[in-house]
């Protein structure tokens, strides 16, 4: 009788609820509950408010729902998705309570659900995937701009999911990619700006991802401890499962890296809005920056230098021969026979055994030699050093953090003559640096911008015109030295207002790009030469096009901590089509107030078939 009584209220509990019914009963009872209007149902399901005030998903895979209608219905979807968790098929992964697993860990508890009623279900494969990477705490990682990819000039973000090992090479990395089969990247950023690409999340070790930028493309990495709880980061991971191999529409400027990358973030913490106060542009300093104000991230960074940038920096510390004599000991050469015999202080001779190493290992990450190779030079080079014993050489200078620079986008008011008009300017641009901007915080040399517009006032004529506008310009001055043989290279595409003659103009739409070389002299001024071909388009030329061929010396260097000023030389011949020359040479100087304002000071004089101007320009730049 004692038994029976015990198990009577079980057996009555379990059907106060037929099976049949339940499902349906619960799904009207989260709808009823608004659910569907929570936070965390759409941080999970990426919905965003479109124009019309209704929510819209970011994400384009069918596969991603369980109702027809759920990218743009988030009751639908929520009631389908309740159901889904009680159907008998399909069985394993499959199966909803494992495919949307985040899903199923909210929504069994905001409902308490009665898992008696639920068919069991394994989850083996997430069970594996979370076994591997044995979540602890989350890094946001960021490597800087690479200068020779036009979809890497912003940069990149990605995460490192850290466990309880030592190592942080034994993490796993999250990614945010476009799947192109794309070579060209200049293709590559113009189907993106489109969305021509899918776009997927990735999980792979974290060590491959630092052969990857560290070794092979030559890009310091910032690292930044996110304050997630391990309950955090276990949701955040959930997450991540329902998004493997779905894909969303890969935009350049927007729904990219480090948009995407936003949206995995707040599923962590879902009561903070990251996208609150970002432009409608996303680069992954606004990431950073976002995550920064959000609270999410600890204020210091960790800083992990490039292989170039150690190269660089042992470069820095030798005598001219003793760079030489790194390049042949990585070569195979004796090292008494490299330096001479020569009696070099012993700094000396270690920093230049250390830089023989680090280049070693730089032609193996390039393929430059085989892994034979690698590994009876490496070995034979570093007993060599080691005979030297303890010799304490300098690390790399930590360079300013990446958010420690000027703001992305910048406005630009002006006055200023040419040829004895006076106008008074206005431009504004969306993002990002250009060659002029101050460089701390970004890298020297390479400079992006796009959608840059600059109107101007003419104070004799009372007349506002369009001076310029740039779609996109981009200008990657990259170094040349004993160690790197990189190409530099610039494209730009501008509608732009061209003076012929005293007060007579006309307005075409350019596009010039080329290959170029550039060499670092005084330290950290830049030479550089560009080749760049163009084509004219405009109904006030000759047959409504020009071709022409051109070139380009400038000289780029930071004179004071707060002045920089750029000098350049250009020389063009258009024709077939309409048929003229131009020679210009220009000074630009660019004086930091702070971080974030600046006083700009340009001259330019200009031949335009046998018609001179000069222009004088004195202007405020503010970057936001």
């Amino acid at each position: 009788m004692f038994l029976l009584f015990v198990l009577l209220p079980a057996a009555s509990n379990s059907k106060e609820y037929p099976a049949k019914d339940y499902p349906e009963e619960l799904a009207e009872k989260a709808v009823s509950m608004g659910l569907h209007e929570k936070r965390e149902w759409q941080v999970l399901l990426h919905y965003k408010p479109t124009l019309s005030g209704n929510m819209e998903s970011l994400v384009d895979d069918p596969a991603f729902f369980v109702s027809k209608t759920g990218k743009y219905d988030p009751a639908s979807e929520l009631a389908e998705t309740v159901k889904a968790f009680f159907a008998s098929l399909p069985e394993g992964d499959g199966h909803a309570q494992c495919r949307f697993i985040g899903r199923f860990d909210w929504l069994k508890k905001e409902l308490s659900m009665d898992e008696r009623l639920l068919p069991p279900r394994e989850c083996k494969g997430f069970r594996e995937f979370h076994e591997s990477l044995n979540p602890k705490s989350a890094v946001l990682i960021f490597p800087v701009s690479h200068m020779n990819s036009p979809a890497s000039m912003f940069g990149h973000t990605l995460l490192r999911i850290d466990s309880d090992r030592e190592s942080k090479l034994f993490s796993w990395a999250v990614n945010y990619s476009a799947k192109t089969g794309e070579t060209n990247g200049i293709f590559f950023a113009v189907k993106g700006i489109f969305g021509y690409y899918e776009g997927f999340y990735g999980v792979l070790p974290y060590y491959e991802k630092i052969k990857e930028y560290s070794n092979l493309e030559n890009r310091d990495i910032w690292e930044y401890r996110l304050e997630f709880t391990p309950e955090e980061v276990e949701r955040m991971l959930l997450h991540l499962w329902e998004l493997k191999d779905v894909y969303t529409y890969y935009y350049f400027f927007d729904e990219n890296c480090s948009y995407n990358l936003l949206l995995v973030l707040e599923a962590a913490r879902p009561g903070i809005d990251l996208f609150k106060g970002l432009p409608p542009w996303v680069i992954p300093m606004d990431t950073i920056k976002s995550v920064r104000n959000a609270g999410v991230s600890s204020r210091g960074a960790e800083y992990r230098p490039s292989r170039a940038a150690k190269i660089k920096h042992l470069e820095g510390l030798v005598q001219g021969p003793l760079k030489n004599a790194a390049i042949k000991i990585a070569s195979g050469a004796e090292v008494n026979q490299a330096l001479n015999k020569d009696p070099w202080p012993i700094e000396q001779r270690a920093a230049s055994l250390e830089l023989a190493t680090e280049y070693i290992q730089y032609r193996y990450a390039k393929k430059a030699i085989t892994k034979e190779e690698y590994t009876r030079l490496f070995l034979k080079v570093l007993g060599e050093r080691s005979a030297l014993g303890q010799v304490a050489l300098t690390e790399p200078k930590t360079p300013v953090e990446p958010e420690g620079g000027h703001g992305p986008a910048r406005l630009s008011l002006a006055v200023g003559a040419k040829s004895g008009d006076a106008f008074l300017s206005v431009a504004l641009r969306p993002a990002n640096h250009s060659l002029t901007d101050p460089d701390a915080g970004y890298l020297p040399g390479a400079a992006i911008t796009f959608m840059e517009a600059e109107a101007r006032y003419y104070l004799d004529q009372r007349k506002l015109a369009l001076h310029e506008f740039t779609f996109v310009g981009i200008d990657s001055v990259s170094p040349r030295d004993e160690f790197f043989k990189p190409i530099s290279w610039t494209v730009k595409a501008v509608v732009e207002r061209e003076e012929t003659g005293k007060r007579e103009h006309r307005t075409v739409l350019k596009t010039t790009g080329g290959p170029g070389l550039s060499y670092a002299f005084s330290g950290n001024g830049l030479a550089y030469g560009f080749i760049d071909p163009a084509v004219k388009i405009g109904s006030g030329l000759d047959d409504g096009y020009s071709l022409g061929i051109g070139s380009r010396l400038g000289l780029l260097k930071p004179l004071t901590h707060s002045w920089k000023a750029q000098l350049e030389f250009m020389a063009a011949s258009f024709g077939p089509g309409d048929s003229h020359t131009v020679i210009s040479a220009a000074l630009n100087q660019t004086f930091s107030l702070n971080m974030d304002n600046a006083i700009k000071l340009n001259f330019r004089r200009e031949k335009f078939d046998g018609f001179y101007s000069t222009e004088a320009v004195l202007g405020w730049n503010t970057y936001f």
